[in-house]
């Protein structure tokens, strides 16, 4: 039996939930122009942390990975600029935390100002993926896994016909949103040799590129056509 001093997970996840629930709060899952949300924010952060347990996360990983999100969304939800935020981040839960944060994060702005233009931040990302250490990648990568297999299941949800409506809640499209998911799994497994001593960091990766593979199949797509189409991030 595992003693409790032993137990992977302290009362500094149990801070982390708290916190992300309180940043989160009153934020939800994007839905489409005629529907009503209803999801709460806080289940992608909790999906994402399971994810991440799943692949092998350490605690400090885990505890990222329901903070993910905090200064990109967080100076929205309350107010604060998002280099606030990351102050009370570093100071409850040091710097390794805050920076794989910092790692998972492709805005970060004051509070009442907009992000720079979707394509700008994805492309940033994109670029600085390939050079991020594994626990970087790990929560990342968690992240983008979660998001995907919750569209693949709606988009499965849906007749053929409908589909490609479905991602009209994104401003990026339905085109733009794919490449985007093709991009991060081509840039993940692109890492593999690298990272041949984190054979369960490479599952995630592989897993990530089978449910990509999934979506684009559903949206009636391959990924060839994806990676050739002119788009947002062509």
């Amino acid at each position: 039996m595992t003693s409790r001093s032993s137990f992977p997970l302290t009362d500094r996840f149990s801070q982390a939930l708290l916190l992300a629930t309180h940043w989160h709060h009153g934020q939800y899952r994007k839905v489409g122009p005629e529907e009503t949300p209803g999801l709460p924010y806080i289940s992608h952060l909790l999906g994402v942390a399971s994810v991440a347990l799943e692949f092998g996360a350490s605690e400090d990983e885990a505890i990222a990975a329901l903070l993910h999100d905090a200064l990109e969304d967080g100076p929205a939800n309350t107010g604060q600029d998002a280099e606030r935020l990351r102050t009370e981040l570093l100071d409850r839960f040091g710097l390794r935390v805050t920076v794989l944060v910092d790692d998972a994060t492709d805005a970060a702005p004051r509070a009442g100002q907009p992000k720079a233009p979707w394509a700008e931040r994805k492309r940033a990302y994109l670029n600085h993926l390939g050079d991020l250490p594994a626990s970087s990648l790990l929560v990342s990568a968690a992240d983008k896994l979660h998001n995907v297999r919750t569209m693949l299941v709606d988009v499965l949800a849906l007749p053929a016909g409908d589909r490609a409506a479905y991602f009209e809640r994104f401003q990026q499209g339905q085109l733009g949103t794919l490449q985007y998911y093709r991009a991060l799994a081509d840039a993940f497994i692109s890492t593999e040799e690298r990272l041949a001593e984190r054979p369960r960091l490479l599952e995630l990766f592989r897993e990530l590129e089978r449910t990509v593979s999934a979506l684009e199949t559903a949206c009636g797509l391959s990924s060839d056509e994806i990676r050739r189409a002119p788009g947002p991030l062509a």
